[in-house]
């Protein structure tokens, strides 16, 4: 078989036809800071030296995809809320928007087409994302990107709010869910220009968090309306991560009509495939700490090929890690999954 483009051997794993290697996702997000030696403070809202460090950094590492450094928290920061700006690690929401259940009603979210509405959110994500593109010159496969549905609902409510809505203010919870998802449409489709794929990690809709009614209740038909619409609109993939155990839950995974679940090392890829067969490729799930930040590169290959043996060994499937890569994992752990998937004979 001929050598395959990266925007061809996704098309292929998702058709469900085995592609010349298997693809690789290294999920690196604000490692490319530390790897290309900068600290967090000095990329944070800077879109072009983002851009840079991301080309350069995946020329290192030869990933099929590659993520500019993003700050996910700006995609809150336009609201107001207090958001914590550490030298060397990403923000974090300090403080809920929606505090009383009748804040839910009267207070608004903005308009992420709007950029006079969504100066944060844009210098922290979209800009980035349109820089990288920009720049790009290794055919790394670029996405939109958003917080999933439940998730945002968290970061606007408080998680434990939301939760506490759900079991006793249904009704509420729901709007509250449904407002969140219009955000994350609204944030995944301002960076979608040219886009390759969708990303949306979800991870409050964890199994270790939510039981599987909740899920089906909550979370899935709000983001199939969401994923129904990309598809329709865009025509490309939509990956779907999810933290924790998703055993629970992993039967309806693909009744939100993702195509590609990110899955947790949390979980066993060979029974996570008995579940989904093949409605949807698998993505995972090399333990990012143990392995990919304090693993040697010999150690990342032999992880690598048991998780493309236990899941991928027909197709539908990416080699990654099994959530975000840390942020000081060394390149050569990176690089050595490319190793690995480009090893691999099917």
């Amino acid at each position: 078989m001929s050598e395959m483009t990266n925007k061809e051997r996704l098309q292929a794993i998702v058709a469900g036809e085995k592609p010349d290697r298997v693809p690789v996702h290294d999920v690196a997000c604000i490692t490319i800071s530390k790897a290309m030696g900068y600290t967090w403070k000095d990329v944070r809202y800077d879109a072009k030296l983002s851009a840079k460090l991301a080309d350069d950094f995946n020329k290192q590492t030869g990933s099929d995809f590659c993520f500019s450094p993003l700050e996910t928290p700006a995609m809150f920061m336009d609201l107001g809320v207090e958001v914590s700006q550490p030298d060397d690690n990403y923000g974090n929401v300090l403080s809920a928007y929606w505090k009383e259940p009748e804040d839910v009603d009267k207070k608004e979210l903005y308009d992420p087409m709007n950029p006079k509405e969504s100066v944060m959110m844009r210098k922290g994500i979209v800009d980035k994302i349109d820089a990288y593109r920009k720049v790009n010159s290794t055919g790394a496969l670029v996405s939109g990107w958003a917080w999933g549905v439940i998730t945002t609902a968290g970061f606007l409510r408080g998680v434990e709010t939301l939760l506490m809505d759900v079991a006793l203010e249904p009704e509420l919870a729901h709007k509250a869910i449904a407002k969140a998802m219009v955000l994350s449409d609204g944030v995944t489709r301002a960076g979608s220009t040219d886009t390759d794929y969708f990303w949306i990690p979800d991870p409050t809709a964890s199994g270790t968090v939510i039981d599987l009614d909740t899920f089906k209740t909550f979370d899935l038909p709000y983001t199939k309306k969401m994923v129904d619409a990309w598809k329709a609109e865009y025509k490309v993939p939509v990956i779907y991560h999810v933290c924790g155990n998703t055993m629970p839950i992993m039967d309806a995974i693909p009744d939100t009509h993702i195509d590609i679940l990110s899955a947790d090392h949390a979980i066993d890829l060979a029974e996570a495939r008995k579940v989904v067969k093949d409605r949807i490729c698998l993505m995972g799930n090399v333990h990012p700490i143990d392995t990919l930040w304090n693993g040697s590169a010999d150690a990342v290959k032999k992880e690598s090929l048991a998780c493309i043996e236990k899941a991928g060994k027909d197709g539908r499937f990416i080699l990654a890690g099994g959530c975000e890569v840390p942020r000081d994992t060394p390149i050569a752990n990176i690089k050595a999954m490319v190793d690995a998937a480009k090893s691999y004979r099917y």
